[in-house]
């Protein structure tokens, strides 16, 4: 005989499951996860989110095999290539953006020399240089707010280019910053540049204004390569150590996270509090918990994963670069699958 008190008892005991049931795909979306991969051109190296038309714009140098040079505008809904830009005088490598002017600017390591793209008409503005001999140029940091454009020029000593958005020409250089500077990143205020000093394991604090060095402070690793903030931390990826290191903004270290070999791209998820870590040697992207530090996916995402940019929502794309290597004659030319990609993780 079934009793109230038996019905009662097994309503709660369906209720209690059904709660559970509900709350799975909760804790599976929470899950860092790969949900797509595909082809992004041809020698991708860097990418950025234009704001206003919501594409992912990436850069490609072309190939050994491939030679040229485009800037591809792809869907971040289903990653498919849906434009491209040539730019094959002056193959692009870095890149940032201007989401006010709607300008791209890449850095053309091969031709030492930036480009100036206009994305509403797709075409090219300007391609300039600094008017030295030599320069290898490689990131791009845009101040939106002042519509100036700074580039890492790496070498003995490192330079920065300021470039003048207004008119899309060259403007004037700051000078003597160290041994092989490579990242830059604003923290706050704009009149300081946060850049890694790859030669000396170190991070610099370069007053724009001044244009000197304010201070100097170890890394925290080996090969400091890129750099991000927010707003109150340092994030940086130290390519020949393997590890993310965390800093306050004056130099203190807070945590050293070993990622994988060949730390490289750094990004930061303010809507998920997640540090990125891309390692181009293991061939992996790593998530990290922005509060505890924890390691929260170790994912697989391409052969030379190199950048990370990450949407509003929370989602992040992975440039991963394709397997190098000549071409050997009277040898088939390998294809990599899994490089020349974007990963998309959800």
């Amino acid at each position: 005989m079934v009793t109230n008190k038996s019905l009662r008892k097994s309503n709660r005991s369906s209720l209690l499951l059904l709660a559970g049931l509900a709350a799975l795909p909760a804790l599976e979306v929470s899950a860092q996860q790969v949900e797509k991969s595909a082809p992004a051109g041809r020698g991708v190296y860097e990418a950025v989110i234009n704001q206003q038309d919501g594409f992912l714009y990436v850069t490609g140098a072309g190939s050994r095999t491939s030679p040229g040079g485009a800037l591809y505008k792809i869907d971040r809904t289903n990653l498919s290539i849906v434009d491209s830009i040539s730019l094959a005088e002056n193959p692009p490598f870095g890149i940032g953006i201007n989401n006010k002017t709607q300008t791209v600017y890449t850095t053309n390591t091969r031709t030492n020399s930036v480009s100036a793209v206009d994305l509403k008409s797709g075409k090219l503005i300007a391609t300039f240089n600094h008017g030295g001999e030599k320069s290898h140029t490689r990131e791009v940091l845009v101040d939106e707010d002042n519509n100036l454009v700074y580039v890492s020029d790496v070498g003995d000593p490192s330079s920065i280019w300021v470039i003048d958005g207004k008119t899309n020409t060259f403007s004037h250089l700051i000078e003597n910053l160290g041994k092989t500077l490579t990242g830059m990143a604003f923290v706050g205020s704009k009149d300081k540049i946060y850049a890694t000093i790859m030669g000396t394991n170190s991070v610099a604090i370069i007053n724009t204004k001044t244009k000197n060095i304010e201070k100097t402070f170890p890394s925290g690793g080996e090969a400091p390569v890129n750099i991000i903030s927010d707003g109150k931390r340092l994030f940086v990826t130290n390519q020949k150590s393997g590890t993310l290191t965390v800093l306050d903004t004056d130099g203190k270290l807070l945590k050293t996270i070993e990622t994988g070999a060949g730390a490289i791209g750094v990004a930061y998820d303010p809507v998920k509090n997640r540090i990125y870590s891309a390692n181009r040697q293991t061939g992996t992207t790593t998530v990290i918990d922005g509060d505890s530090y924890a390691v929260l996916a170790d994912l697989q995402t391409g052969s030379h994963p190199n950048h990370v940019k990450i949407d509003a929502q929370g989602i992040a794309y992975v440039i991963n670069k394709t397997k190098g290597g000549r071409p050997v004659e009277g040898q088939p030319v390998v294809v990599d699958t899994n490089g020349d990609t974007v990963t998309k993780i959800n």
